[in-house]
């Protein structure tokens, strides 16, 4: 795995949980740093993960007013000292604005190398189409100043996912790995779900307030 990974993607996209899953994954093979870079969403952040985070022994690093009433983006983090302790997964926030934060790293990432994830939920607004989830790929990579290396299809409908949503999301994830000229890193399905195909299991860890 590449020393640093970042995880993008759309508001509803479940990046979060998606970064939050590939941490412990990485954390059975050594240490693991998840780094909460989403300062547009106060309300679905790696933060208020940090139960998690704990029970897996994975570091957290998280902006100074996470989990308060607050919502005062204050990135000051030292991303280079961090990635010589461990690899690090960065939480990017979900559009242009919220991609905007990790482009004073660009260089530096560009200089040692990273992996960017965009996950991608054909079920949310504003990505129900290849096309319109493209537009939201090419914003975050424009305001990154950083290119997204594989996509994620995350398509879900949270406790009502079934293996047809799934599928159908995995069509429209190989039109967008045409249009975008990107792989597939992988498709996701929750872990509740049983499943005949070869799909990335996730534990579904934030809940939407309907669901609740």
């Amino acid at each position: 795995m590449k020393h640093i990974t970042v995880i993008t993607g759309h508001y509803g996209s479940g990046k979060t949980t998606f970064a939050a899953n590939l941490a412990a994954q990485y954390r059975r093979q050594g240490a693991v740093r998840i780094v909460d870079m989403d300062t547009v969403n106060p309300y679905y952040r790696t933060a208020d993960l940090s139960a998690f985070f704990e029970e897996n022994d994975i570091a957290m690093t998280a902006p100074m007013y996470a989990r308060s009433n607050l919502d005062i983006p204050s990135l000051d983090y030292d991303i280079p000292t961090l990635a010589e302790q461990s690899p690090l997964i960065i939480d990017l926030g979900g559009d242009d604005a919220g991609a905007y934060p990790v482009g004073k790293y660009a260089a530096y990432l560009d200089s040692t190398g990273y992996d960017m994830y965009y996950a991608v939920n054909f079920c949310r607004l504003l990505t129900h189409t290849p096309e319109e989830a493209l537009d939201i790929l090419r914003e975050v990579e424009s305001a990154s100043r950083l290119r997204a290396t594989a996509i994620v299809n995350n398509t879900n409908l949270g406790r009502e996912t079934t293996e047809d949503t799934i599928v159908k999301g995995e069509a429209l994830a190989g039109r967008l790995s045409e249009m975008a000229e990107l792989p597939v890193l992988c498709t996701t399905a929750p872990d509740f779900l049983a499943t005949d195909g070869d799909y990335c299991k996730v534990k579904i860890l934030i809940k939407n307030i309907w669901e609740e």
